[in-house]
């Protein structure tokens, strides 16, 4: 008997598989908007425009475009719940960003 080889390409995608993929990408995109919310309070704290700014944008921007990610993998793995959680998610970021930057700018 010998062994099945799985080639990294199939394993990538069998690891994003389902729900799993899904919680996945809204974990990461969670992540990636606190970190830019960590980076946005460095540059209010030192009211630096940039190097925090620029990296709060950047991280805002991935936290996004992982929203987006969402999207992909629940419609790829045909689960229309998942599909959905996508765009809300992205919706609910936009909503959070314009918040912070506003307060950003108030300060």
């Amino acid at each position: 008997m010998g062994r099945d080889v799985i080639a990294p390409h199939e394993f990538s995608v069998g690891a994003l598989e389902g729900w799993h993929g899904v919680l996945l990408g809204l974990f990461g995109s969670a992540v990636l908007l606190l970190s830019g919310r960590q980076d946005l309070n460095k540059a209010r704290r030192q009211k630096l425009e940039t190097p925090f700014g620029l990296l709060a944008f950047f991280w805002f921007s991935l936290a996004l475009f992982s929203a987006g990610a969402v999207v992909w993998l629940g419609v790829g793995a045909r689960m229309w719940g998942g599909a959905l959680l996508g765009p809300t998610l992205f919706c609910l970021e936009v909503w959070v960003l314009h918040h912070w930057w506003r307060k950003a700018d108030s300060i």
